[in-house]
């Protein structure tokens, strides 16, 4: 399943989830895409301490983008 299929179904995916907003879930789109030729994220399987640190030093609202990559390792199990 895509990325962005996966954001727009996961509420029927897991109960507990809330459908989101379609403005939502190209800015998570986004995020993914920009971290991604940014050399911050490279299909790594699992956010590690590195990960982190770079996601840190890269951007000011970080944990939004820890957050993007939580629901992109989830959407590969899809």
């Amino acid at each position: 399943m895509e990325f962005q299929e996966y954001l727009q179904q996961k509420h029927l995916l897991n109960k507990r989830e809330r459908k989101m907003k379609e403005i939502s879930i190209d800015q998570y789109v986004n995020r993914h895409e920009n971290m991604r030729r940014d050399g911050i994220y490279n299909e790594e399987s699992q956010i590690d301490a590195r990960l982190e640190q770079k996601v840190q030093e890269r951007y000011k609202d970080w944990k939004t983008y820890i957050k993007t990559i939580n629901h992109y390792l989830s959407s590969r199990n899809y």
